[in-house]
């Protein structure tokens, strides 16, 4: 029996041997470490005293995709952990179904790095989600490959024909082959100067058992998109929050409903009715918590949130979530939607106390009338940018899908997104994913392509996944789906929790 090396080695040697392309193996790499944002160094990978196929038969023999529904219960409700225990299982099935040499090698890649995380300390299931995602991804470009036949996104867009819903409202769509797989886009083109947008919290619609379609008929609107994000599968959700809690700025109608906790793009009207796409944050406002000797001023820039760390500074602060402050002290733990911020001398207000965000000002240092932000942003000045951490979606802040993404952006997800065109328009993009014969997604890179593509500067991404959704005329034009399909399965979708409601007449 040969001695034990690494399960890496063992592969490597299967690769070599079946003349598997260097690029497929190094994606086994991915994964190695616990924490990819400044973390301890990976622990040693497994041994292994065998060939690849002894390897291979011990993994389909240990089946640790048995485990993973159960496992991830510690971290998430029961639905969800079901729900990524079916993604891991379809790309399973997928990577079998390959029937070569390269799918051979990234369902032992699968497996391994699936055990590794189940036998580690918890929390899993962002991990998981992540591992599924991955290879689902790298599987979706192996099974399209490379064909020069097939058109370029570019050419899509060329032929793109838009129809129009009402004035200042033009819906398009890019349905199809490409040389990177299959495309289904829904587009809508938008004149702020003819339309009224607004942005609304959906969470009451959603609890009243309205679909999101259903919401935009009631409320009269022409076209809808989905919003920001929501809190979701985060393992440290803790009240005063909740699940399907908005994360970063959601204003309506001048009103805070979510504070702008996380500097990220947002899509904001001012209250000239002017439309804007960029980084919002506290630095926007100020901050005014009531107290018994008055008011307290705040300057939002010496806040501390959850990209920053857990543990606020060892000065006299206040940790708020919301309109609320949470607690005062030192060294606070920062909540996981909120922040710690830093106090002035003086009286402290006391924890309970209400917070209020002065007029958010936009780029323009114009007031604000409505925002939702998202993020990242995806092009500004008419290039492409991408920069996670200096959106603050770093360590463990919310949504910890991206701030603790391990891939660089490489996976293909369904997403949303909106840009600014040089007339001075608004793009929303809906772009479907996770169906290997329909859809299979783009990364972030590959959005803020095709807006730019689309004649976009500026442009910024929203919440992405099941719970993205365009409506055009009452009716979903999109094609969205929790489950990862392999044709025209019905699938099944998340709930709509915030969106951006287009109205046919302007605002008076």
């Amino acid at each position: 029996m040969p001695a034990a090396r690494s399960w890496l080695v063992v592969c490597d040697e299967f690769a070599v041997e079946h003349a598997v392309p260097r690029e497929l193996f190094e994606l086994l790499f991915c994964f190695r470490a616990a924490d990819p944002r400044g973390g301890p160094p990976p622990p040693p990978e497994p041994s292994f005293a065998g060939d690849f196929a002894e390897l291979e038969r011990a993994l389909i023999e240990a089946d640790p995709l048995a485990r993973v529904g159960a496992a991830l219960c510690e971290d998430v409700d029961a639905e969800q952990a079901e729900l990524f225990a079916r993604r891991v299982a379809a790309v399973d099935r997928a990577l079998a179904g390959l029937g070569d040499a390269r799918g051979r090698l990234l369902r032992v890649g699968l497996r391994q790095r699936l055990a590794g995380m189940l036998a580690a300390p918890g929390p899993r299931a962002v991990r998981v989600r992540a591992l599924a995602d991955f290879h689902y991804s790298q599987l979706g470009r192996l099974r399209a490959g490379p064909s020069a036949a097939g058109p370029t996104l570019a050419e899509h867009v060329a032929r793109l024909e838009w129809r129009e819903v009402s004035p200042g409202i033009e819906h398009g769509r890019i349905a199809g082959s490409t040389r990177a797989g299959p495309v289904h886009v829904n587009l809508l083109r938008v004149d702020p100067g003819q339309v009224r947008l607004e942005v609304h919290d959906c969470r009451d619609a959603v609890a009243r058992g309205l679909s999101f379609a259903d919401h935009g008929v009631e409320l009269g609107a022409t076209a809808a998109v989905s919003g920001g994000f929501f809190l979701y599968s985060e393992p440290d959700i803790e009240p005063p929050s909740a699940r399907f809690d908005p994360v970063g700025l959601l204003l309506d109608e001048g009103r805070v409903i979510s504070p702008p906790v996380f500097r990220r793009g947002a899509l904001a009207i001012d209250e000239h009715g002017r439309v804007t796409i960029d980084r919002l944050g506290l630095e926007a406002c100020t901050l005014v918590i009531d107290g018994e000797a008055g008011p307290i001023e705040l300057d939002g820039q010496q806040a501390w949130n959850r990209s920053h760390g857990r543990i606020g500074p060892g000065h006299p602060s206040a940790a708020i979530v919301g309109d609320r402050v949470l607690a005062v002290g030192r060294s606070l733990p920062i909540p996981l939607n909120g922040f710690v911020v830093r106090l002035p001398s003086g009286p402290a207000p006391t924890p309970g106390a209400r917070v209020g965000y002065a007029p958010i000002l936009g780029a323009r240092a114009a007031p604000l009338r409505a925002a939702i932000a998202g993020g990242p942003m995806l092009l500004e000045h008419g290039r492409p940018t991408l920069d996670l951490q200096r959106e603050e979606f770093w360590s463990s802040a919310p949504p910890v899908t991206f701030s603790q993404d391990e891939t660089g952006d490489r996976n293909l997800l369904p997403r949303l997104a909106v840009g600014l065109d040089i007339d001075d328009r608004l793009l929303f993009a809906a772009i479907d994913g996770r169906n290997f014969a329909r859809a299979l997604g783009m990364t972030l890179a590959e959005v803020g392509e095709l807006l730019l593509e689309l004649g976009c500067h500026t442009a910024t991404n929203l919440d992405g996944g099941s719970s993205k959704r365009m409506v055009v005329g009452g009716i979903e034009v999109d094609l969205a789906s929790t489950e990862i399909e392999d044709g025209d399965g019905p699938g099944s979708r998340r709930d709509v929790h915030t969106g951006v409601f287009l109205f046919a007449e302007p605002r008076s």
